[in-house]
């Protein structure tokens, strides 16, 4: 009986040592899966704040240029064109004199 007894407890012990090989491998790959989602999670979700903010900071850029423009185009006017400087002196409260003669508008140095 003996015998017996210690063949089924050989072949037991020898079960459960290949089970934890298998068990420790399938930890391994799992554990190196989720280390590899979550750093490739990681990653994408900063190269789309990225993108989100470069699209932001392009809409700025166009913004500020289209006000550039538009603040280029009024000095211009108000530099070369009578009715502008008149409508602006009203708006202004100052004086106008003749200006329907050829008007330079002096520019104050910077």
């Amino acid at each position: 009986m003996t015998g017996q007894r210690n063949t089924t407890k050989d072949k037991t012990a020898t079960a459960k040592r290949q089970r934890p090989f298998w068990v420790s491998a399938l930890v391994v790959i799992i554990l190196t899966g989720t280390l590899f989602v979550a750093i490739t999670y990681r990653s994408f979700s900063a190269v789309t704040a990225e993108v989100r903010e470069n699209e932001q900071l392009n809409s700025m850029i166009q913004n500020l240029t289209d006000e550039n423009l538009q603040l280029q185009d009024e000095i211009h006017s108000l530099k070369t064109d009578p009715k502008v400087i008149e409508r602006e002196a009203k708006r202004l409260g100052i004086a106008v004199k003749d200006l329907d003669a050829k008007t330079q508008v002096p520019v104050p140095a910077k």
